[in-house]
């Protein structure tokens, strides 16, 4: 009953984003704003971040269909469980996910 409440809030938060066909859609502006070195420990340009992320995004479409329903799924769910969402932390979650 719990974990129903606490997805029912984060989708009525949009913390939440459910998969469809194709790879998720993230604005990169909010997720290279969260990325400060006060909170990563990294110091690096916002545009190093932006060119990551886009690259990221670029090899997330080109990629998706190679993995299951269930692995997109929690590749992004837990992408977005703290801060902004990022296709790099999706795309390096999905490649664990390869069998060696």
């Amino acid at each position: 009953m719990l974990n129903a409440g606490l997805i029912a809030i984060a989708v009525n938060a949009g913390l939440l984003t459910f998969v469809a066909d194709g790879p998720p859609r993230f604005d990169i502006e909010k997720s290279c704003a969260g990325l400060t070195a006060r909170n990563s420990g990294i110091a690096r340009p916002q545009q190093a971040c932006h060119d990551d992320e886009s690259k990221a995004q670029t090899a997330l479409a080109a990629s998706w269909a190679n993995y299951s329903a269930a692995d997109r799924n929690r590749c992004v769910e837990s992408a977005s469980l703290v801060g902004a969402p990022s296709y790099v932390q999706v795309l390096t979650c999905l490649e664990m996910t390869k069998p060696k």
